[in-house]
């Protein structure tokens, strides 16, 4: 059983505050946390206008190997280290309550499950699902990537070494319209953008490979 650490925030207690609000979504690994992290949920909270963004620390991610995988807690702290103490950023462990109830098949994260369940239980909330230039390429892989994007709006975030195979990759034929990050959340139609305004390049794997650099 993983021991709750203090500053990560439940969705009980957020209820009250989120109705009506524009919430950023940006799950992850956290692999650790970093600064990159941080840029890409200040910029597209600004870009996209939204009220807060949730960093969701997934408990198990079908795409990355356990053997590579920091424990969980370890993870859900470099979060909230990184995080800070801005009140428009939110760490959540939900993808782990979901596992805890057995949401998850084979018990490993799945986007769709976590979105549908927030999306139905804050139906007043406007969510916007934020990924990576990298997570794009692979996107059309995931699980149900075609009703994830029938389900909510994407921002995608720079990362400087995938522009291009992102932009090119086969996963942008499953998306909406494109649009400006501003317009995400607005409409019946589902959308997509792109935001160039990232360019840090430091990723959880360099830490990882280099932890006495970084």
């Amino acid at each position: 059983m993983v021991r709750r650490v203090n500053k990560t925030h439940s969705l009980s207690r957020l209820s009250r505050q989120i109705r009506k609000k524009r919430i950023g979504l940006m799950g992850g690994s956290f692999n650790p946390a970093h600064q990159a992290h941080h840029e890409i949920a200040d910029v597209a909270r600004k870009e996209a206008n939204l009220s807060e963004v949730w960093w969701l620390v997934s408990a198990k991610n079908p795409f990355k190997t356990d053997g590579n995988m920091m424990p969980f807690e370890d993870r859900l702290i470099s979060a909230i280290t990184i995080a800070g103490d801005k009140p428009w950023l939110k760490v959540l462990d939900y993808e782990y309550q979901l596992q805890q109830a057995n949401c998850f098949p084979n018990n490993r994260a799945s986007s769709i499950i976590t979105i549908s369940n927030l999306r139905q239980q804050f139906p007043a909330t406007t969510f916007i699902w934020i990924m990576g230039a990298d997570n794009l390429i692979q996107f059309i892989h995931w699980t149900d990537a075609h009703k994830i994007s029938k389900i909510v709006d994407i921002l995608v975030m720079n990362r400087p070494e995938f522009t291009y195979k992102a932009l090119s990759s086969k996963s942008i034929s499953i998306l909406g319209n494109r649009c400006s990050p501003s317009c995400l959340g607005s409409g019946l139609k589902r959308k997509w953008a792109y935001s160039f305004s990232t360019r840090n390049t430091l990723s959880a794997t360099k830490i990882r490979q280099n932890p006495h650099i970084y």
